[in-house]
């Protein structure tokens, strides 16, 4: 037995005291007002509702596709509540936000903290009920794969509006909101083709079954390329019509920098073009390394686009921030090895 393979009260161990260890690192040594902290939850949030998503669309379009790896992708449903918990640290930086010295109804500490706290242990609890009557083919699994879908767009939003837009306030995008879940649902699409490739690799009973799995993750996200870039591009357009100076700064203080523009077209490389190109013919849908590199990539372009909204607002300790990256990272990567034991529980 492997010595990551761990029971899940280790599991809830581990998570507590990789919480206590970014607590620390965030009130003890990194005494500077930055957005490190949020830029690993805004990356991480993100992977850990999409692959809950996937299988939840998947099941309530009543998709047998999706079968052969549900209870891979399902098992990371635990990592919802891990985030609910870690966003709570988000408290001790709230003076990141230009809207802190002001009385707002929406936008004030409290409300911020508990909305999010509150609406993420909602999804949690939603996709744990769905999980089991999902893995036991319940009657009830439609309608709370329904449900789920509705708490993961809404809190998605809350993501998008809240934690990251809201870093620019008074300027608002209603593209944004959809443009999060559409990308958390891209995700989870990547990180079950790589699950998908992972599990091939070991030579699997159901080499087939997983074959077309991976195949149809490969067919999505060519989809989902398409769908990401008309959202992206429907923000620049809406914002450059309009021509109203609140508006255009977001991409003006971007798109005049030389770093944030060469960002900008390698977002749009990796997370439209390159999946658009790359997934255009049959033959490379069913090339393995293809679609694994594809897919870490497309994870890898969400997280310079976070970097892309944050970074030219507040600053990043690059070195806080790869130590809480891989904390989080090596919990989502246990997870995924312990993934079994953890359906088995639910």
């Amino acid at each position: 037995m492997s010595a990551l393979q761990l029971r899940p009260w280790l599991l809830g161990l581990t998570a507590t005291i990789i919480a206590l260890l970014v607590l620390f690192i965030e009130t003890m040594l990194n005494a500077d007002s930055d957005g490190t902290l949020l830029l690993t939850l805004s990356f991480w949030i993100t992977l850990a509702q999409g692959p809950v998503a996937v299988v939840a669309a998947a099941e309530a379009s009543q998709g047998k596709w999706i079968r052969s790896l549900k209870y891979d992708l399902l098992a990371f449903y635990p990592l919802i509540l891990f985030m609910a918990f870690i966003f709570l640290i988000l408290y001790f930086k709230m003076d990141i936000y230009p809207w802190i010295s002001e009385s707002h109804q929406w936008l004030n500490v409290n409300s911020f903290l508990l909305r999010n706290f509150v609406l993420l242990v909602i999804s949690f609890l939603l996709a744990h009920f769905y999980a089991r009557a999902s893995l036991k083919e319940k009657s009830s699994r439609g309608k709370l794969a329904v449900l789920f879908l509705l708490s993961f767009v809404i809190s998605q939003s809350l993501v998008a509006a809240d934690w990251v837009m809201s870093l620019e306030y008074p300027w608002m995008s209603t593209m944004f909101a959809p443009l999060f879940f559409i990308e958390s649902f891209y995700a989870g699409l990547a990180i079950g083709a790589i699950l998908s490739v992972m599990l091939l690799m070991k030579k699997n009973d159901n080499e087939k079954d997983i074959n077309k799995v991976m195949r149809d993750m490969a067919l999505f996200m060519f989809g989902f390329a398409l769908a990401w870039a008309g959202l992206y591009y429907g923000q620049y357009l809406v914002i450059w019509y309009g021509n109203i100076p609140w508006e255009t700064s977001f991409f003006a203080k971007r798109m005049h920098d030389p770093v944030f523009n060469v960002m900008m077209y390698l977002i749009i490389f990796i997370l439209f073009i390159l999946p658009f190109l790359g997934f255009l013919s049959q033959k490379s849908k069913k090339a393995r390394m293809w679609v694994l590199s594809v897919s870490v990539l497309i994870l890898l372009g969400i997280l310079i686009e976070r970097i892309f909204y944050i970074l030219p607002v507040v600053g990043i300790n690059p070195i806080i921030f790869s130590l809480e990256f891989v904390l989080i990272g090596f919990f989502f990567y246990l997870i995924g090895v312990n993934r079994h034991k953890i359906i088995s529980v639910s």
